[in-house]
């Protein structure tokens, strides 16, 4: 990202980046649910048609069923049981009982399943609407061979699936709009002492550098900036009242060469006098070495003030009081 499209805002920044990773955060989450969820349901469902295969063969027995054959209705349970059919051959003929859900929800492709495909696997009929899952088998009740299907519908399962999809796919951008706010307040209470170390830090000029950042916290992050950047003000401060330190004294150690200067230049220049006179003069007033000697008095000054000099030169006493003489 460029530096013109980046924002500008740490807290910004900050509260754009919790954004993103809570974003993928959820929709890994909501992805994992739905998965989750869809898993459990499909094995919920198996396990009901496994356990309807099971009941013809634990509930019925040869003489109920042939009692059923000579009925005129065909049926079997009553209007709360599952989608199941029983065929099996006898005499040579083909014969068939089913459930009142069974002939309420006819399966097209029950009849081949049922001759073709009785191996007891779950089979998934996705061109019904809604979808069914039949499961066809073999099995025995006395001396009949049974060849049982059992059905049930996807619609309720599917339904559900849908339902959780809608409150994921509403719900994630409300929990991400949650967390954004959350972050943003988040961000800027961290950042809190920042604008107040930025306020406090505009405050600080060379006439008021006693001044110093706040510092909330000494053992966080921000604390130990603030620390180092007081530390720095320190110093600074004392390298500027070295400075008027210096300032002061070389104004005062000049001051008495320069009066002395100037006193035997207006001497000098009272009266009458030949060249010879004004030759002496002048050489009273520029002493050989003399300039020389001032500006090294003056660089000692400073080194002294600001602690740059050497024992040796301390030994000297260059630094002492009255130091520069006149």
């Amino acid at each position: 990202m460029s530096s013109q499209k980046r924002p500008r805002s740490i807290r910004m920044r900050l509260t754009l980046t919790y954004v993103v990773a809570m974003l993928v955060i959820l929709t890994v989450y909501a992805g994992v649910v739905y998965i989750s969820v869809r898993g459990s349901l499909s094995q919920t469902l198996d396990r009901q048609l496994r356990d309807d295969f099971m009941w013809p063969e634990g509930m019925m027995t040869e003489d109920k069923l042939r009692e059923l054959l000579r009925s005129e209705n065909k049926q079997i349970g009553g209007e709360g049981s599952p989608w199941l059919q029983v065929w099996w051959r006898e005499n040579g003929q083909d014969h068939l009982l089913g459930t009142y859900e069974a002939k309420s929800n006819p399966i097209p492709e029950a009849a081949q399943l049922a001759r073709n495909a009785a191996d007891g696997k779950i089979r998934t009929l996705s061109e019904m609407i809604p979808p069914y899952r039949i499961l066809t088998g073999r099995t025995k009740v006395g001396n009949i061979s049974l060849v049982i299907q059992v059905a049930k519908s996807e619609g309720p399962m599917r339904k559900y699936l849908r339902d959780l999809l809608l409150v994921l796919l509403f719900g994630l951008p409300l929990a991400v709009a949650i967390a954004g706010l959350g972050g943003y307040s988040l961000a800027r209470r961290a950042l809190a002492p920042v604008d107040r170390m930025a306020e406090q830090a505009r405050l600080i000029t060379a006439e008021r550098l006693k001044e110093r950042l706040p510092v909330d916290n000494p053992r966080d992050e921000l604390g130990r900036l603030a620390t180092v950047f007081n530390e720095t003000l320190m110093r600074l401060e004392s390298s500027f009242e070295h400075m008027r330190r210096f300032t002061a004294d070389a104004s005062h150690e000049l001051r008495t060469p320069l009066t002395a200067m100037r006193s035997v230049g207006e001497i000098g220049l009272r009266g009458k006098r030949d060249s010879a006179a004004y030759r002496r003069t002048g050489r009273e007033l520029v002493v050989p070495g003399a300039c020389a000697r001032i500006r090294a008095e003056w660089i000692a000054v400073l080194d002294c003030d600001l602690g740059a000099v050497s024992a040796t030169v301390h030994a000297t006493s260059v630094c002492p009081p009255g130091r520069i003489s006149s």
